[in-house]
């Protein structure tokens, strides 16, 4: 997977320190220190959270409006420039949404705020530009938390994505994009907790080549970029991370998600960096941690796809 300079990232960075506008906030910049990478905690902290930051870049798009509205603008042309694709300009067509109270059936969720979509007409590039300026894409649903407690979850969106279809079963996307998510307890208006997490803000864009026909079919991804958060659950900080060689993925038992089951994986932080080498039997940690995690903690990681 090619790098690219630091520029698109810059651009969003503009974007997302000019954002506002919502009753969730969360535009302000996430603690840049280095998260600390010591422990075989640690470790397993950070491929949670290196997991959150490639599901992050994989949010998928709204489908239609179960109720509430969506007033949408287009279908139009323009030419665009794909910045995180630095040698690529070209014409999209692609609408505007304004989403107002909008429910999705498919995921119990309710949308506000605005998003731009688009694609090059043979589909080879697409975009999605959630917010603005002005304003999150703020997305609300109802769960339970780790204690069992029922919560009402909300969750701001800002930044732009790009996605290049490189072949039949190979696909690249490329981030700049924030999240800042909270839980209420249903007989509370005071917050439990919160986290702030950004990906390819202060760095070079955080990017996930896919290919399908990786590990025998099962998949595989290439990772490269930073991430930085803050959490009411963790200290925060900022790691690059970077897969010296594809991870090879493994459905899992319940076919909800995947795991790495091959391949290597290496974030840094500050001076400190660990790698992940993995296998059917969890991972190799090397560097500045030793010691290994199981399978089992290993599909904790990928399963929940959060470390705080």
């Amino acid at each position: 997977m090619q790098r690219k300079s630091w520029a698109g990232a810059a651009a969003i960075g503009v974007l997302l320190a000019g954002c506002g506008g919502s009753d969730i906030g969360g535009t302000s910049q996430p603690d840049s220190g280095a998260v600390p990478l010591a422990t075989a905690t640690d470790a397993l902290r950070e491929l949670g959270n290196t997991i959150a930051a490639v599901r992050l870049v994989q949010t998928p798009l709204p489908g239609a409006c179960s109720s509430g509205s969506d007033t949408i603008a287009g279908p139009a042309s323009k030419s665009r420039a794909f910045v995180y694709y630095s040698t690529f300009t070209g014409t999209v067509v692609y609408e505007t949404h304004n989403y107002s109270a909008c429910v999705q059936s498919s995921n119990a969720t309710t949308l506000d705020g605005l998003l731009e979509a688009g694609t090059t007409a043979d589909g080879a590039y697409t975009y999605a530009v959630r917010g603005s300026p002005t304003a999150v894409l703020l997305v609300r649903s109802s769960g339970v938390d780790g204690g069992g407690t029922a919560v009402s979850i909300a969750q701001s969106l800002v930044g732009t994505t790009e996605t290049h279809i490189v072949s039949d079963t190979q696909s690249e996307v490329r981030s700049g994009l924030q999240t800042k998510k909270t839980q209420t307890p249903a007989s509370s208006s005071n917050p439990t907790y919160q986290n702030l997490f950004a990906v390819g803000v202060n760095g070079p864009t955080f990017d996930v080549l896919s290919d399908s026909s990786g590990n025998g079919g099962n998949g595989s991804e290439t990772i490269a970029g930073s991430y930085t958060y803050d959490s009411t659950a963790c200290s925060g900080g900022t790691a690059l991370a970077a897969t010296p060689s594809a991870l090879l993925l493994t459905l899992s038992s319940d076919g909800s998600y995947s795991y790495a089951t091959g391949g290597a994986l290496t974030v840094s932080a500050g001076a400190n960096s660990v790698t992940y080498t993995f296998s059917t039997a969890g991972a190799t940690l090397s560097g500045s941690i030793s010691g290994s995690l199981s399978s089992s903690e290993v599909q904790q990681a990928f399963g929940v796809g959060s470390g705080c």
